[in-house]
């Protein structure tokens, strides 16, 4: 492929990367001017700065620190903000794009390309000086462990959302081939699955940073792939949906490896769920509980746009305390409201205000009641970050991007092992973990106990538990969409949430406890910022209570509203995904295609 460059002289990428890394810290030490690939692997700093340039090269907007949220909706709980732009990012997520759309080419050049950064340290590693000197061994397969992570991370995403792609696995030389075919991605998940087992003793575990991949989040990343496999997806050339070839031997793979990080007790639930995203909003590393097990490193007004453009609350742009905020993921009320009432993970992942009023710069302000504007995720909301960015509204944030967190290990050992040997009271105990901590105390007897072992009744309605838990926890995080690819589950769910967004505003009895006709509401007295809504999930008489204000709620949006909810907003949420053809994947891009001088086609796409 004409668009991965021959790097002989590795000086060009380290520089490159050392100089413009958005990566915080220990990615930001400079590299001398001119290397040779046995100079850099003959010194234990040179080989570091190798890797790192290898973590600086997924963190570029066009990887993962912006163009990479595109990829990962639309779903039932994040799709792209309504908008009549034709804007790539936007006909990525509603599953619409063509052999010319936007940011499919600048995100798979990317992506290979730091393929060929991270290949160059594989191919060089072992057998160096660096390697084989008793003083730098160790690290020297850390190094090794970390960037063999990275690869399979980067063809994780490569596959979820292209199908089967070129397996590249040796750096480029002179006499490479560059035009190379797709590889089957059961292929390219067994190789790789198989060898993150083979590193996995090579990498300590987490101790000083959440920036750098640890043994935890190897075998995490090893379950997560190994379920990937094991699950659901559309195939090239058939377009058949089916597991992967041997997706029996896989949920055990999961199973185990997440048991092994329970049992190892490195890491542990952070008691506070809020506190997960106040940290992380914080530019501070969690080293307590270690529930982050693994960042993608941003750099403040650089690149990472985590509340500015994704899963923030929205802001004016001209907010003089916390600057732009927003997002361009929204979701939806029948995802707020499928939470538990006392469910603690609600209000930290939507909220029911914006900060987007000119009368009220730097305050909240109540959600209007057409039901589609302003619901959006907001677990990494502008007004969290700290310091503070005043009115620097377009900047990135550099807020780091949690790629994989401690619950995820959790829930995917209790979904494995109900694949395995049903819901045993193991699954039921993992299930019950993450509920533990998302509920008060003093409710754990019928939320957690109660409900946990109502669900474990059969195998069946145990996935279904797991299913719904997985949106509660992870909302706003872009799991959801490859979740409910791989449990072939992805238009079912899509349209469920639309009837229960339907229901809702059409005052469905189903909800008439839940969601009140009015709210009541008040400016705090303690902080005018602020706003206290009295009844977010209860109906009250409809009367007037002093010192609060009554605003109509979602049941009685007007007809106008309704319309264009139903006949605008409905259909515009994965407008172009067709059930009948799980249509997931997306289009390489025409130039991609004419650089393979033909080898590559768009073989993926049903017509």
């Amino acid at each position: 492929m004409k668009h991965i460059k021959i790097y002989k002289i590795l000086v060009i990428m380290l520089l490159a990367l050392c100089i413009t890394s958005s990566c915080k810290d220990y990615l930001n030490d400079q590299s001398p001017s001119t290397f040779t690939e046995s100079t850099i692997f003959s010194n234990i700093d040179f080989a570091q700065k190798a890797v790192f340039a290898g973590y600086g090269a997924i963190n570029n907007i066009s990887a993962y620190a912006w163009y990479s949220m595109y990829f990962f909706a639309d779903s039932d709980i994040e799709f792209g903000q309504y908008t009549t732009s034709s804007d790539g990012g936007y006909t990525i997520m509603r599953y619409e794009t063509t052999e010319t759309t936007n940011y499919l080419q600048n995100t798979w050049t990317a992506l290979y390309n730091a393929i060929e950064k991270v290949n160059i340290c594989i191919d060089n590693l072992p057998g160096s000086p660096v390697w084989e000197n008793e003083e730098t061994a160790d690290e020297a397969r850390r190094l090794y462990g970390e960037v063999v992570a990275l690869r399979a991370m980067i063809y994780h995403t490569l596959v979820s959302v292209w199908g089967d792609v070129p397996f590249i696995i040796k750096s480029t030389q002179g006499d490479s081939e560059f035009s190379l075919p797709k590889t089957d991605r059961d292929e390219i998940y067994e190789y790789l699955i198989t060898e993150l087992k083979e590193v996995e003793d090579y990498v300590p575990w987490m101790s000083e940073t959440t920036e750098r991949i640890s043994k935890g989040f190897i075998k995490g990343l090893r379950a997560r792939m190994a379920l990937s496999y094991a699950g659901y997806s559309l195939r090239n050339k058939t377009f058949e949906t089916r597991r992967g070839r041997n997706w029996q031997d896989y949920y055990p793979i999961a199973r185990q490896e997440c048991l092994e990080v329970m049992e190892s007790g490195k890491h542990q639930l952070n008691p506070s769920f809020e506190n997960i995203f106040r940290t992380i909003c914080t530019y501070t590393h969690d080293l307590t509980y270690k529930e982050s097990m693994f960042e993608l490193a941003f750099g403040k007004y650089d690149v990472g746009y985590m509340g500015t453009f994704w899963s923030g609350t929205t802001h004016i742009a001209s907010d003089p305390i916390y600057g732009r905020g927003g997002s361009n993921i929204a979701s939806s009320p029948a995802y707020y409201y499928s939470f538990d009432t006392k469910d603690t993970r609600r209000d930290i992942t939507m909220v029911l205000f914006h900060y987007n009023s000119s009368a009220y710069p730097g305050q909240q302000v109540l959600m209007d009641n057409n039901g589609y504007t302003y619901w959006e995720p907001a677990k990494f909301r502008k007004e969290w970050i700290r310091p503070l960015m005043g009115g620097e509204s377009t900047a990135g944030t550099g807020v780091n991007r949690p790629w994989m967190r401690y619950s995820d290990v959790i829930l995917m050992f209790a979904e494995a092992e109900n694949e395995v040997n049903g819901p045993t009271q193991a699954a039921k105990d993992a299930l019950a973990m993450v509920r533990k901590r998302a509920f008060p105390q003093h409710v754990w007897s019928e939320k957690v106990d109660a409900y946990v072992n109502s669900v474990a009744a059969s195998k069946e309605s145990f996935f279904n538990a797991i299913v719904n838990e997985r949106a509660w926890e992870f909302g706003g995080e872009q799991y959801r969409k490859f979740d409910l690819v791989r449990w072939n589950l992805l238009g079912a769910k899509i349209n469920e949430m639309k009837e229960e967004w339907w229901k809702i505003v059409n005052n469905d009895p189903k909800y008439q406890s839940i969601v009140p006709d009015y709210l009541y509401w008040k400016r705090s007295t303690e902080n005018p910022e602020y706003i206290e809504i009295l009844n977010p999930d209860s109906r009250l008489s409809n009367t007037t209570i002093t010192g609060y204000t009554k605003a109509s709620w979602l049941p009685l949006m007007s007809t106008a509203s309704k319309d264009r909810l139903q006949n605008t907003i409905f259909p515009y949420i994965a407008r172009g995904y067709n059930p009948a053809k799980n249509n997931h994947l997306v289009h390489i891009h025409a130039t991609v295609i004419s650089d393979s001088n033909g080898v590559l086609s768009n073989d993926q796409i049903p017509q």
